[in-house]
């Protein structure tokens, strides 16, 4: 719905005027605390707590809320947790996404453990990078009923000890440059090789 000006200072003088008998503010060197009040951008604020400098928290009737701090936030809890199994800190959306944004810096995820874990049924979880990633471990285990490697460029496989194994057909290699041999086997290397070149073209688009 759009309204003319004249609507919006008529609405604006409406609801200003219902808000005025609960009205409150208080004033103090250095803070002010407010609540009922109509702000710009958000409507009506339940509550406001800010400072000279801008800084503050601030409640308003439609389930927003808003904390500022021109530096820095700190959020320090379990000092006196007796459970290990127990829950600290808690950041729980009921609905909605949860953004955790560092664009000028690092996001660090540090713990004894670390699990990211994607509940839905269809649910993913999904790493992408410019540059580089990386995994370190003294064991990496990587299980899953389909699991594809592909390389653009190149692809180093290097161990110690080195063992393929294929639980119901044979292991095979291919390159690009091969030359089918038997006519037994072409059909059989032909889908391979579409597999592989396939798998290639969706990651370089």
């Amino acid at each position: 719905m759009n309204l003319t000006e004249e609507e919006f200072k008529k609405l604006k003088k409406e609801i200003i005027d219902d808000l005025e008998e609960d009205y409150f503010v208080m004033r103090r060197p250095g803070f002010n605390i407010e609540s009922n009040y109509v702000t710009q951008a958000h409507g009506v604020a339940e509550l406001s707590i800010t400072t000279d400098e801008n800084q503050g928290v601030q409640f308003y009737k439609k389930g927003n809320a808003k904390i500022l701090a021109n530096k820095s936030i700190e959020m320090v809890a379990g000092k006196d947790q007796e459970s290990e199994k127990s829950f600290t800190i808690v950041l729980d959306a009921k609905t909605g996404n949860i953004l955790l944004s560092a664009k000028d810096g690092d996001l660090i995820l540090e713990g004894g453990n670390v699990k990211i874990i994607a509940t839905d049924e269809d649910g993913d979880v999904y790493i992408n990078s410019q540059k580089t990633l990386t995994m370190n471990a003294p064991e990496i285990n990587a299980k899953g009923t389909k699991v594809s490697m592909t390389a653009t460029s190149d692809m180093h496989v290097d161990g110690g000890t080195v063992e393929l194994y294929s639980q119901t057909g044979s292991t095979m290699f291919s390159s690009g440059q091969d030359e089918f041999q038997t006519p037994t086997s072409i059909g059989t290397l032909i889908n391979f090789v579409a597999n592989a070149k396939k798998r290639l073209g969706s990651i370089i688009t």
